[in-house]
This record gives C-alpha cells, sequence and structure tokens, in this order.
C-alpha cells in the first residue's frame, strides 16, 4: 500500500465506524452521512498528524552525523 494512500483509508475506516454507530441509533440517515463525513474528515486529519509526529521522533532519536564529524 503506497505510503500516501494511508491517511484515505484511515479516514474512510473511522467514517463507516462512526455511520454503522449512528445507524443503531435509529437516526435519520442523512445525519448519519453527517457524521461519517466529519468523523473521516478527522480520522483522515488524525493519521497525518501522527505520521508527522512518528517521523519527527524518529529523526529525533537518531544520532546526526554532521554533529559526529565536526568534532
Amino acid at each position: 500500500m503506497p505510503k500516501q494512500f494511508k491517511p484515505y483509508l484511515e479516514g474512510l475506516a473511522v467514517g463507516c465506524v462512526f455511520i454503522s454507530i449512528t445507524m443503531l441509533f435509529e437516526i435519520p440517515l442523512y445525519m448519519s452521512f453527517i457524521i461519517g463525513a466529519l468523523a473521516a474528515l478527522g480520522g483522515y486529519r488524525n493519521s497525518i498528524k501522527m505520521d508527522q509526529e512518528k517521523a519527527a521522533k524518529k529523526a529525533q532519536n537518531q544520532p546526526n552525523e554532521n554533529k559526529q564529524d565536526a568534532k
């Protein structure tokens, strides 16, 4: 799976889960779709945010070769 599709798939998964949960409570279908769309957007943004934090943490933990060469 290409890395650029990961946020879309996670957002879609979150949206589908929220749509199915809201349909259990017998609220109108259009409201379930609105809630699912908002949840999908949140899942997409959260996935991007977590990937950025993971990359920043990985970069922070790796030793810098430039600092070692300067000594």
